[in-house]
C-alpha cells in the first residue's frame, strides 16, 4: 500500500515540476514566466548574485591614506642613492 502511494506521489511530483529554461535558476525568478529583465542581469546561471562593484568600481572599499606612513625612502646625510637604489640592503 505504501508503495503505490509512494509511487503516486512520485508521478505527481514529476507531473508538476516547472520546466526552467537553461541558465536560468529557479530561485532567480520563482515566477518562471512572469520574470523581470534586471532580474537575468543582476545573477548568475547558478542563482548567486552579482555584486554590486562588478557595475560600479567606484563602491570599492577603500583603505584611507596613513597621514604618519613615510612615502619617500630617506638617505643618510652625503649618501649617493644612485649607487645603492635598494638602500638599507645593499651589497
Amino acid at each position: 500500500m505504501y508503495a503505490k502511494l509512494f509511487i503516486v506521489c512520485a508521478l505527481a511530483v514529476v507531473a508538476l515540476a516547472r520546466e526552467y529554461p537553461a541558465g536560468l535558476h529557479p530561485a532567480v525568478c520563482p515566477n518562471y514566466p512572469f520574470c523581470d529583465t534586471n532580474t537575468f542581469a543582476r545573477f548568475t546561471p547558478d542563482g548567486m548574485p552579482i555584486p554590486e562593484w562588478v557595475y560600479n568600481p567606484s563602491i570599492l572599499p577603500v583603505a584611507p591614506a596613513d597621514p604618519n606612513a613615510n612615502v619617500a625612502a630617506k638617505y643618510p646625510a652625503n649618501f649617493n642613492a644612485a649607487s645603492c637604489p635598494n638602500y638599507p640592503y645593499c651589497w
